[in-house]
This record gives C-alpha cells, structure tokens and sequence, in this order.
C-alpha cells in the first residue's frame, strides 16, 4: 500500500505547488483583465473593430451574443408554429436525465444515451 501512500503524496505536494503558482498568477490576471478592459473601452471611443501594436500583437473587437429564453411556453409554442427548429438545440438536461435513470430502474428516456465518468475530487489537508 505504500505505492499508493507515495502516489497520494505525491499528488498533494504537486496540486500545493499548483496552487500555489495560480494564486501568484492570479495578480497578474487582475492587472491583466483592467489593461483589457481599457483597451476595449479605448477602441469603443476611438471607433475602431481591431488593432495592432508596433510589435505586431493584434487585438480584435468581437461581439459575442447571448440569448436567453424567459418564457419557454411562448417560445416553444413560436417555434413549433413556424416549423422552424433552427433555434433549437439538441441537448438535454443531465441532472433531469439522471434522475430519471434512477426513478426508472436504470432505463433512460426514449431516444437518449448516458454515460457515467468516474473521477476523483483531491482535498488539500488543512495546515496545523
């Protein structure tokens, strides 16, 4: 067992370090996301979509969109009327699905697959 004993160990002294180095990093994250966004208000006054400084580094403005549904009845209702299932991904709820397997003697809905990955959570002992 002392095989699993040095794994462990030797985990933990490696997840530390890493940590360690991503709280050092994460002042430059900060430092970094206010330059970012003084460079993004800086284009948005100037008037400009992209950029590139003297030492050939480009930054481009990119509008992302997000869409979110606050009433699902009229929406779905909208869709299934205009035949138009475009808006529609083909995704499914996990949690639900999950739960449904358990309530259903391990069968899944009609028409939908699950797969289980089994992973470990690591747990950084506490410092005496």
């Amino acid at each position: 067992m002392s095989e699993f004993s040095d794994l462990l160990e030797e985990y933990a002294q490696l997840a530390c370090f890493i940590d360690d180095k991503e709280s050092e990093i994460a002042e430059y994250k900060k430092v970094r996301d206010k330059i970012k966004a003084a460079v993004q208000a800086a284009m948005c006054t100037i008037g400009i979509s992209n950029a590139k400084s003297t030492a050939g580094h480009a930054v481009v403005l990119v509008n992302n969109v997000s869409a979110e549904v606050n009433d699902a009845e009229a929406f779905l209702n909208w869709v299934f009327e205009s035949g138009d299932d475009s808006f529609l991904q083909k995704r499914v709820n996990n949690d639900a699905v999950k739960s449904y397997v358990d309530d259903h003697n391990g069968e899944c809905p009609p028409g939908v697959t699950m797969d289980t990955v089994n992973s470990i959570r690591f747990t950084r002992a506490k410092v005496k």
